[in-house]
């Protein structure tokens, strides 16, 4: 990290540091996720039943619209900011313009195509508030939200200067037109039985 990152947020390094202690202490099981922001670390416990069958009913979907190369992962660390350390639900990625990684996490969000989050109690805030911002810094072009309190998918799309240029909503079941690179469309009716 640089001296005017430092400057930025002094506290970004020690972050970074005490979330991979955390994670490497062997005390919290592996489901266990945690996260720096700025606002400090998260832990979030595991995704029920019904998130999880989402992300499944989405990975279902979006594999075969992809191109061969392009890979849709779990569990993927992604460096987004400074000192901010985000793991979404699920990440589109292209290998072939890698991120260089280093300590289970990615440096940057080089080759991601699309970040996606499945809304929880827990974890709704700031998955509708902070993480597009920081996703957008991040230059993650699109970024998908199932917001299952409001029973909508989000798209966010376009990064210009930290911020998605567009947005689009759509009820759950309706469906749901993915931009460049993507240039696709995807039913979300199985959404209908998990909100």
């Amino acid at each position: 990290m640089t001296d005017d990152a430092e400057q930025i947020d002094p506290l970004a390094n020690m972050r970074l540091t005490a979330l991979r202690m955390l994670r490497d202490s062997g005390e919290f099981p592996e489901s266990v996720r945690w996260e720096a922001s700025p606002a400090g670390l998260v832990m979030q416990a595991s995704p029920d039943w019904e998130h999880a069958r989402i992300l499944t009913g989405l990975r279902h979907l979006l594999e075969p619209s992809l191109p061969a190369e392009i890979l849709v992962l779990e569990g993927v660390a992604f460096v987004v900011g400074v000192g901010t350390e985000r793991t979404p639900d699920l990440v589109v990625l292209d290998p072939r313009k890698k991120a260089e990684f280093r300590e289970g996490h990615a440096t940057s969000a080089s080759g991601v195509w699309m970040f996606v989050e499945v809304t929880s109690d827990s974890t709704r805030r700031v998955d509708l508030r902070e993480k597009p911002n920081e996703y957008a810094r991040a230059g993650v072009p699109v970024m998908l939200i199932v917001d299952r309190q409001k029973h909508e998918v989000i798209v966010h799309f376009e990064p210009v200067d930290g911020r998605y240029t567009f947005t689009e909503r759509v009820r759950a079941g309706a469906p749901v037109r993915l931009p460049e690179p993507f240039e696709a469309t995807i039913e979300s009716g199985f959404l209908l039985d998990h909100l």
